[in-house]
């Protein structure tokens, strides 16, 4: 990106050496570097205000003292409103946490992660009675005790003395497939080969000796397989397989072969060992041999507790027990071997715990080691640098004095809780303003904006260009020599109807720093047709820098206006206070879109800048639609067209599709433009849009697939990576009374879908007047129709849609007299439709209905209260800019049944539902989850905070709250699939912010961690150079790439 690489030399240099020093990426430092940078001469002075001018929240914080110690994992990140709200409600957030759990046991959970599984999880296999967590069952178990308990005179370790096994065996090598007598030496998990005996004169070599004549070796760490050999000409024969090689040994004995079989399953993998042999030797998963080890079985229906106790009881009735120094079995508990998982609570049950259930599912052998709790204990207290020289024993007495003091710093660290975290004192700091609020709904007053100037205009645009193996972005000459800017309104991602003006064009102009700018010298105001309080909270107003053509034609003028550059403002800010007065504002490149999700907040001088102002009224204006008129909304006659933009009373379709000739083998498939019109009944097709179109009666026809037609064909013959192979979806539509069939083909079968079902429905209800009559109740007698949505129709067609309706007409009126329609008779005829939606619904989640059925999904919406997949379809109906509408979905919302999982609720946080009140309400439903099941769900949660309007919210703040409890779980997932999309330059503020917000309030073993993780695998880090090293010896050879290594 051309901006941002301008702004990073400060905070690259260190990035890229990798190196976790905070000093120079400091907010204070980075903000002293524009300061510095702000004296230059020249233009710039006249040009590009100054840094604190267009930040003014910049300096918030530099009275903290811990810059230099706070790390960042994204640096040159500066303070803007967005961010000191967001930190002010991680501070609020933090002190919550802090009343719930204290500091000390936020750090035990990050030295000593549980990972538990809750009655909710997935995990808990809730509908699988063999694996339900209130299920007893058996599991095989090998324990470890501390060798401080036991009491010998010599050492004693956990570990399992592996002998030398030493002999003669024939091994066959690899190109000449002849057997060959060769010393073997089985030393730990290596064996290694050699011609003879490794010895002079009878003496052993030593071991720098033995290399010199070692004729291999065989990592049996890597060894998949320990099998017998097929061939009967071998009968002690057998197989050690790698991915390298398959290595043949044979033994001259069955005693020689039993020795070397079973020395070799002690040293290679336990799953890798072949059936046999383990029916055969009796072989267990896990070796229990030290002293320390017991081998039992235990019951997963038993708490962590009562386990401990078992574990004790079995060692001391082993024959070959040592004696034990005096315990208490309530001061220890347990720890998964091998992993950083523990079992800290004595009442839990076994059950609850991830690694148990995975034990029963795989049914391995579970293994345990006892921990005393003053060990867990002595750890968080370093970490949080509270033990103020507590001496901690390992023996029973002084493990109790250690715990009662150990309760009294637990009580003690409430009181200064946020001292221990470096999120700083900005976040303490009031951004209230304290003038009276005006309210929005009060205001009849026209939305307005003016363009004042564009600064650092770049003289190149981005391209995008995709290959089969990578998409690269390249810089492509400046086509344009003046530039016009877009203005355009957005609610939700949806443009507003007649919300897009375009500023005069204004030529461009050469800049000091080699760059352009364009600047108006009598700024216009643009006024909307909406209201100020009509605006929305999630409006959102994106501007588009557009490049016009050079005279006499240019690139520019074959595909329209050249995207220049773009940038996006929130109507109302993080305050629910609208924009007003001047501002700059940074702006991104062509290839971004502002429309939805992050929108700049921190303007840097040397990157591309825009200079708007918004209309300036007497005191702020605060969101509250509860002062709106009644009459706003009928003042303004544009709000009608916005509402049939999202619904409509008729079915009205239209697109692409191709069609072939009555006279199916002698004519070709051509390109026509299709139209279902409900109101006319008929569906009409021309060459293109303008043109006079042929009609086809749908009254009463029949429409099925012609699957028969289907045809397939091959796009982008170029290599196997660009080749796609596509396919034809047909169908045809045979109008009543006629033998012939009008063949079209689409190009998805859920397009085909799409107008086979218009063509039904429209078929099925007839004309207009079948479905939109209603009657005055002044005027029973007098007829009103329902507005159409607005469509290019000739008034030829409308008066001929009248001749065709006479007769309908006369039949409603005559049932009118009659009798009105009853309940009963309503409810027949509503039903096939409410069953058509129904089955769309269920059939598939991606299928896009149609203004119509949008129509009647709305009209009918409590006849789908009790389907849970029908939520969102229902909530992407509502006019959300309509007060009442607004009101009535979001009542909808807490009596919706409920689905299966709470997952189901993460559709409501994508780009369609921008509403706080649909956000927060799914936000509170995932929330339900349980660690295990939320930490599934995790990238697809941080990949919905890209469509929050801003950094503050419910879903940002649910992620680091479950972060801090959960750390080991959530912790370390959240870090990495932030890290990632903070290199995005267009959510680089937003998720930089939260990152190093998180940072800031995490435990201190998470934050060593993660910057120790962070030094070694983020890009530019110690494992990246390292393979660009090695990279590099490839030229050298193979061999001394390996030797790099």
């Amino acid at each position: 990106m051309f901006g941002r690489q301008a702004t990073r030399p400060t905070s690259g240099s260190s990035a890229s050496t990798g190196s976790s020093t905070t000093t120079s990426s400091s907010i204070s430092a980075a903000y002293a570097k524009y300061e510095a940078d702000s004296m230059s001469a020249g233009d710039a002075d006249s040009l590009v205000p100054s840094f604190a001018a267009m930040n003014p929240f910049a300096k918030a914080g530099r009275s903290t003292g811990g810059d230099g110690e706070r790390w960042q994992p994204v640096l040159g990140m500066y303070h803007s409103k967005e961010s000191l709200y967001f930190r002010a409600a991680v501070g609020q957030l933090l002190q919550q946490a802090h009343e719930e759990i204290s500091p000390t046991d936020l750090e035990v959970r990050a030295n000593t992660p549980e990972f538990r599984v809750e009655e909710g999880d997935w995990v808990a296999h809730k509908n699988q009675t063999k694996f339900a967590l209130d299920t007893p069952q058996f599991l095989n178990c090998v324990a470890r005790l501390p060798v401080s308990l036991i009491i010998s005179d010599q050492f004693i370790s956990h570990a399992v003395q592996t002998k030398l096994v030493t002999g003669f065996l024939r091994k066959r090598g690899e190109k000449i497939k002849a057997f060959k007598k060769r010393y073997m030496e089985l030393d730990g998990n290596m064996l290694t080969y050699y011609k003879k005996k490794p010895e002079k004169h009878g003496i052993p070599l030593s071991c720098d000796e033995k290399k010199l004549v070692e004729q291999g070796c065989i990592d049996l760490d890597k060894v998949s397989s320990l099998q017998p050999m097929e061939a009967r000409s071998e009968p002690f024969g057998f197989l050690l397989v790698t991915t390298a090689r398959t290595w043949v040994l044979a033994a001259e004995s069955e005693a020689e072969y039993h020795g070397w079989v079973k020395a070799l399953c002690g040293a290679v993998k336990f799953n890798a060992i072949h059936v046999m042999y383990k029916r055969q030797f009796q072989l267990r998963e896990v070796n229990a041999q030290a002293i320390t080890d017991v081998r039992m079985a235990v019951t997963t229906s038993d708490t962590v507790g009562e386990i401990v106790e078992h574990i004790f009881n079995c060692y001391k009735q082993a024959l070959d027990a040592a004696p034990l120094r005096p315990y208490d079995p309530t001061e220890f508990r347990l720890k998964i071997t091998g992993y950083r998982d523990y079992m800290i609570d004595r009442y839990r049950v076994m059950n609850e715990y991830v690694h148990v259930r995975e034990c029963l599912m795989r049914k391995k052998t579970i293994r345990l080691t006892v921990v005393h709790e003053s060990v867990i204990q002595e750890t968080a207290m370093l970490n949080l640098n509270i033990r103020n020289n507590i001496q901690l024993g390992t023996n029973g007495s002084k493990n109790s004095s250690s715990s009662n003091q150990f309760e009294e710093m637990v009580e003690s660290s409430r009181s200064n809780s946020l001292q221990m975290t470096t999120l700083g004192d900005e976040w303490e700091q009031p951004l209230t303003d304290r003038s009276p609020a005006i309210p929005s709904g009060s205001v009849q007053q026209p939305f307005a904006i003016r363009i004042h100037r564009v600064l650092n205009i770049p003289r190149t645009t981005c391209m995008l260009k995709r290959t089969s193996e990578a998409a690269t972005i390249t810089r492509v000459e400046l086509a344009s020599a003046s530039v016009v800017v877009r203005i355009a309104l957005y609610d939700g991602g949806q443009l507003l109807e007649n919300a897009v003006i375009e500023t005069t064009d204004v030529r461009l102009k050469l800049q000091h720093n080699d760059m352009l700018y364009v600047e108006w010298d009598e700024p216009v105001w643009h006024e909307f047709n909406i209201d100020v309080c009509e605006v929305t909270r999630m409006m959102r107003v994106q501007l588009t820098v557009l490049g016009v053509r050079k005279p006499g034609g240019s690139r520019a003028s074959l595909n329209g206006p050249e995207k220049i550059l773009v940038t996006g403002i929130n109507a109302f800010d993080v305050s629910s206070t609208l924009v007003q007065g001047q501002l700059y504002v940074r702006m991104h490149n062509n290839l971004h879109s502002c429309i939805q999700g992050p929108v700049p907040h921190v303007v840097l001088p040397n990157e591309p800048l825009i200079q708007v102002e918004f209309f300036k009224f007497d005191g702020p204006i605060k969101f509250d639609w509860g002062d709106i008129r009644t009459s706003a909304s009928s003042d303004r006659p544009h709000r009608s067209s916005i509402i049939q933009t999202n619904r409509s009373d008729m079915l009205h379709k239209e697109g692409w599709l191709r069609k072939v000739g009555n006279y199916k083998s002698l004519t070709k498939w051509r390109k026509r433009w299709f139209v279902v019109d409900q109101s006319s009944c008929t569906l009409s097709y021309a060459d293109n849009v303008t043109t006079a179109r042929k009609l086809i009666t749908l009254r009463n026809c029949s429409v099925a697939t012609a699957d028969d037609m289907n045809q397939s064909f091959t796009t982008a013959p170029v290599n196997s990576g660009t080749r796609r192979v596509r396919q034809t979806w047909c169908f045809k539509v045979r109008p009543m009374n006629s033998t012939r069939e009008y063949i079209m083909s689409a190009d998805t079968k859920q397009t085909r879908e799409e107008w086979m079902l218009a063509i039904q429905t429209v078929a099925s209800s007839g004309t207009v007047f079948s479905e939109t009559i209603t009657f005055d109740e002044t005027n029973p007698e007098a007829p009103s129709f329902f507005e159409e949505s607005p469509r290019a129709d000739s008034p030829g067609e409308h008066g001929k849609c009248s001749n065709m309706t006479a007769e309908n007409l006369k039949a409603q009126e005559s049932r009118r007299h009659s009798g009105s329609r009853s309940s009963e008779s309503s409810s027949n005829q509503r039903d096939p439709v409410l069953n058509e939606l129904r089955r769309l619904i269920l059939m598939d989640p991606l299928f896009r209905f149609s203004l119509y059925q949008k129509k009647q999904l709305w009209d009918h919406r409590e006849e789908f209260i009790d389907l849970p997949a029908a939520l969102p379809r229902i909530l992407s109906c509502v006019h959300w800019e309509v007060p009442s509408e607004c009101e009535e979905a979001l009542s909808l919302l807490p009596r919706w049944t409920v689905p299966d999982h709470q997952a189901a609720y993460i559709e409501l946080l994508n780009g369609e539902f921008a509403h706080e009140g649909v956000r927060n309400f799914a936000v509170a439903k995932l929330g339900q989850m349980a660690d295990t099941t939320f930490s599934y769900f995790l990238p697809q949660l941080v990949q919905a905070i890209k469509f929050e309007n801003h950094h503050v919210s419910p879903l940002a703040l649910l992620l680091i709250e479950r972060a801090i409890k959960n750390p080991n779980q959530i912790g370390f997932d959240l870090f990495w699939a932030m890290k990632v999309e903070a290199h995005n330059d267009q959510y680089r503020e937003r998720y930089g912010t939260i990152l190093n917000a998180y940072l800031d309030v995490c435990s201190s073993k998470m934050r060593a961690i993660l910057k120790l993780q962070d030094k070694l695998f983020s890009e530019g880090g110690m494992l990246e150079r390292i393979c660009q090293s090695v990279k590099a010896k490839k030229k050298d050879g193979a061999a001394e790439m390996k030797r790099a290594m």
